[in-house]
C-alpha cells in the first residue's frame, strides 16, 4: 500500500460510493448491503456537520481510499446530557483496507481533542469493521470502547417477490412468509384519529413528542429544530407519517428510504428512524403502521426493516406480522468522559447509519 494521507475530506459526493462499491461487492458476495455513500443520503447526513474537519478522508496522492464522518450530537442518559459524536459511513476501498486503521485513529483523536464524552459507531456483527472495533475493546489506542447494544432486525414484507429473489429466500422461508401472512398490506383498523403523512406545521408536535423519550438506561438522542425537520422530510429520501388525533400529531413513525444492492440489482427498503406511538392504544398503533406500509408501497419499497433498539413497546409490529431476521448491528460508545457509563444500555435513540 502507498503512503497515505489523513486528511479533510474535499469531495466530491459521488467519490464516496466509488470508493467503496467494489470493497463492500467482496466482503458480502451474494448477500445484500446497504448503499450507505449515496452522495443523496451522505448530503443529508453532511448537514449534521459542523465544521470540515467533521468529514475526514484517507487520499494516496489525489484518490479518496477511505473516509469516515464524525457527526455533531447531544444525547441523554439517566438525566445527564452529554456531548458526543456519531462516527458514521466507515469505508474504504478494498486495495486500501489497511487505510481504516489510520482513519479511526484520526477519528479518535479529533473526538478527544473536540472535548466530546462520547463516540458512538455501529458495525453489522461479523463484518471487519465489527472486529476491528471488538478489537478496540482490549484497549487499542489507549481509548475506552464499550459495547452498547446488540440489535436484530425485524422486517415486513411488501412485495414478498423482490425479497425472495434479493434475499435468496429458500422455498421454506418463503412459504413460511405467506402462511403468517408478512407480506399482505396492513388492514387499517377504524380509530378515532386521522393517519396521514407528515406537514411542516407538525414539526413542533413531534419535537414535543421527540423529547418525551425516557433516558432511563437509554442513550437518547437531543434533536434540534433543523435537524429533526430534516430528519423527518427529505423528499426522495425521508418521509413521516403522522397520528392525529384531536387536531395534532399525536404519534408518527419516521423512515428513511434506503438502497440494498445485491448481484440480482438493486431494492428500496423501508428503515424506520424515528418512532413514537406512547399514549397510543393498540388499534390506533396498528392504524399507524398500515399508513407506514402503504407509505413504504408508494415509494417503491419492497420492505420494513427496524432494528431492535429497545426505545419503544413492540407488541404492535408482532401483530402486525413484523418478522425477526438473522442481520444483527452491534453499536458501540467510545467513553471518554470518566463519569459515563453507558455499557449496555437497555435503549437507543439514534439512527443506524
Amino acid at each position: 500500500m502507498s503512503e497515505i494521507e489523513i486528511r479533510d475530506f474535499d469531495g466530491p459526493l459521488e467519490a464516496l460510493p466509488e470508493m467503496a462499491r467494489d470493497t463492500l461487492a467482496e466482503e458480502y458476495g451474494d448477500r445484500t448491503w446497504l448503499d450507505w455513500n449515496r452522495p443523496e443520503l451522505a448530503r443529508l447526513h453532511f448537514a449534521d456537520a459542523a465544521e470540515p474537519r467533521d468529514l475526514i478522508g484517507a487520499y494516496d496522492g489525489g484518490r479518496l481510499v477511505g473516509f469516515i464522518a464524525n457527526l455533531p450530537r447531544t444525547y441523554r442518559l439517566n438525566g445527564a446530557a452529554y456531548r458526543g459524536v456519531a462516527c458514521v459511513m466507515m469505508s474504504t476501498h478494498k486495495d486500501y483496507r489497511g487505510a481504516a486503521v489510520y482513519l479511526i485513529a484520526e477519528s479518535l483523536r479529533r473526538v478527544a481533542e473536540a472535548g466530546v464524552d462520547l463516540a458512538f459507531f455501529t458495525a453489522e456483527t461479523g463484518k471487519r469493521g465489527w472486529g476491528l472495533l471488538e478489537r478496540l475493546r482490549g484497549g487499542g489506542f489507549g481509548f475506552r470502547v464499550e459495547r452498547l447494544k446488540r440489535m436484530r432486525a425485524l422486517v415486513r414484507g411488501i412485495r414478498l417477490d423482490r425479497i425472495v429473489e434479493s434475499q435468496r429466500l429458500k422455498r421454506h422461508e418463503a412459504l413460511a412468509v405467506r402462511l403468517i401472512g408478512a407480506h399482505r398490506p396492513i388492514a387499517a383498523p377504524r380509530v378515532a384519529g386521522t393517519v396521514r403523512p407528515y406537514r411542516s406545521a407538525d414539526l413542533d408536535a413531534v419535537l414535543e413528542l421527540v423529547g418525551r423519550y425516557t433516558d432511563r438506561n437509554s442513550l437518547v438522542r437531543v434533536f434540534g429544530r433543523d435537524s429533526l425537520a430534516r430528519r423527518l422530510d427529505a423528499p426522495g429520501l425521508t418521509a413521516t407519517v403522522v397520528y392525529e388525533r384531536d387536531g395534532a400529531a399525536a404519534g408518527f413513525i419516521n423512515f428513511t428510504v434506503h438502497e440494498l444492492v445485491s448481484p440480482r440489482g438493486r431494492d428500496r427498503w423501508a428503515w424506520l428512524d424515528l418512532l413514537h406511538w406512547d399514549g397510543l392504544a393498540p388499534k390506533e398503533r396498528r392504524a399507524l403502521l398500515a399508513g407506514l406500509w402503504q407509505a413504504g408501497r408508494e415509494r417503491g419499497c419492497i420492505g420494513i426493516l427496524e432494528w431492535d433498539r429497545g426505545y419503544y413497546p413492540k407488541s404492535a409490529l408482532y401483530l402486525a406480522r413484523f418478522v425477526p431476521s438473522s442481520h444483527a448491528v452491534q453499536a458501540f460508545a467510545l467513553v471518554l468522559n470518566p463519569r459515563l457509563q453507558p455499557a449496555n444500555v437497555k435503549g437507543l435513540v439514534e439512527l443506524i447509519i
